[in-house]
């Protein structure tokens, strides 16, 4: 099993959370695991397993759940994912792509 470091998972409180059933939903806490980050905590139950990937077009990054959901996705939710230790890689809080859609609903919501 992968290690990673343990990260906070913040929403918008005004809007409440637009993940689609994402981690985010039922989450407060994740462990970030990826290339140069530190191997100090296990995910569990209460913390799972988000991947540091490298951001859209290529540039700064963004977190997806190491457990895939079903159907379209990864995508941005609304939610990010920091941490105050000096080992996280970035200086402001990283997207977290928590999002999946149905087909289905990605046909509706695409017209």
């Amino acid at each position: 099993m992968k290690k990673g470091l343990l990260v906070s998972i913040y929403d918008s409180k005004d809007l409440g959370n637009c993940s689609n059933h994402g981690i985010s939903a039922t989450h407060s806490k994740a462990v970030l695991t990826g290339p140069g980050i530190p191997e100090i905590f296990k995910p569990h139950d209460d913390a799972p397993e988000v991947e540091l990937h490298t951001g859209n077009l290529g540039h700064g990054f963004k977190a997806v759940p190491a457990k895939h959901g079903n159907g379209i996705g990864p995508m941005f939710g609304g939610a990010f994912v920091y941490s105050s230790d000096s080992r996280f890689p970035s200086e402001q809080p990283i997207a977290l792509h928590d999002r999946w859609e149905s087909a289905e609903l990605n046909e509706i919501l695409s017209r």
